[in-house]
């Protein structure tokens, strides 16, 4: 029967035919046409056209609060540790110089010497410089970090322009539209955005958090790796497996002080996820840890119950990294549904206008 009515019509007039029936079931076709139809995809279209054009100006206005607050923010970080580089960097100085004094043949020095304690004090002075330099370079590391982030958010703050005026009038073509038809239709069309966004700001936060974990991954194989060196030096494995663990060592604070730069920056974007979604988020606890790694840095790390401790933080942290990192793919997934959800009603809205 179809295809006897699709060669009797025509296949223009058949597939406005089969439209009609979609919508309001089969009826009599006599003298309808298809312009009513094209019509309303028309509309269709133009209404995901201002949708999408209204929500990426939207995001823009999210955005621009977003780096506004967070550049307000990164510039006080800054400034405490810009001043946390410049107190190690003296005390670099200080220890540099203490090195330099007792390895001088003065007459203390010389007594000293014959007394027997001169290389006991020169090790100690040694490893305190040496403490010294880690936590400069780490602090140095943090400004430089923080210093290329206000420059990437003030370029971002740059690019984003004057898109009020812009939103102000596709949102005024897009309400007039909306008023002449369905008032039902804008609500959707801006829960439509919300959610957008909302998307947007959780993706970011996953995004951080996989940088956080691969950070986290590899100290712990660092300090994995370190402490069964560590167990084999302690069976009599002699200078390489001692010189192999501190390199693992070495390692392992790199990573670290990678790890918490990239924790501040996923404590950040889920700061902006729980300022737009109602999360129950433990995030307070992410930066502590790695202060752990920087006490008694070198008066106690060589001892091998310090690395086992330093081992569980970290797989610690992943736990909890990892935790939140399901939280947030839980709460996509919702997102995700709903927006679909929405548009599906949107659209169903569109269809059905008389």
């Amino acid at each position: 029967m179809l295809r006897r009515m699709a060669l009797q019509l025509g296949n223009d007039r058949f597939e406005t035919f089969a439209l009609d029936q979609r919508r309001t079931g089969y009826r009599n076709y006599a003298g309808r046409t298809g312009q009513p139809f094209r019509r309303e995809r028309e509309e269709l279209r133009l209404f995901e056209d201002l949708n999408a054009r209204m929500a990426e100006l939207k995001e823009k206005g999210r955005n621009q609060e977003k780096w506004q607050q967070r550049l307000k923010n990164l510039k006080q970080e800054l400034t405490g540790l810009q001043e946390e580089r410049n107190r190690w960097q003296k005390k670099l100085a200080a220890e540099e110089e203490d090195v330099r004094k007792l390895s001088s043949m003065s007459v203390s020095n010389l007594l000293a010497t014959l007394l027997g304690n001169k290389a006991e004090k020169l090790d100690r002075e040694q490893q305190e410089v040496l403490e010294a330099k880690m936590r400069y370079d780490a602090a140095e590391a943090a400004v430089r970090d923080m210093e290329r982030q206000i420059v990437e958010i003030e370029r971002k703050l740059l690019e984003l322009g004057s898109w009020k005026n812009e939103y102000e009038r596709v949102f005024q073509a897009k309400e007039r539209k909306i008023l002449e038809e369905d008032g039902e239709l804008r609500e959707l069309a801006e829960r439509e955005a919300v959610l957008t966004v909302q998307l947007k700001e959780v993706d970011e936060a996953l995004q951080a958090g996989q940088s956080a974990l691969h950070d986290l991954n590899a100290a712990e194989e660092d300090l994995r790796s370190a402490k069964n060196w560590g167990t084999y030096d302690m069976l009599g494995g002699g200078m390489l497996s001692t010189h192999i663990k501190h390199s693992r060592i070495d390692e392992a604070m790199d990573h670290v002080t990678a790890a918490r730069q990239s924790l501040r920056v996923y404590q950040r974007e889920l700061s902006d996820v729980g300022a737009s979604i109602a999360m129950d988020l433990e995030i307070g606890g992410l930066l502590k840890f790695a202060d752990y790694f920087f006490d008694d840095i070198f008066s106690d790390w060589m001892v091998q119950g310090r690395i086992n401790n330093g081992l569980n933080q970290v797989r610690k942290q992943i736990s909890a990294v990892s935790d939140v990192q399901r939280q947030l793919e839980t709460a996509k997934r919702k997102l995700e549904t709903e927006r679909a959800e929405v548009h599906r009603k949107y659209v169903q809205v569109v269809e059905h206008y008389a």
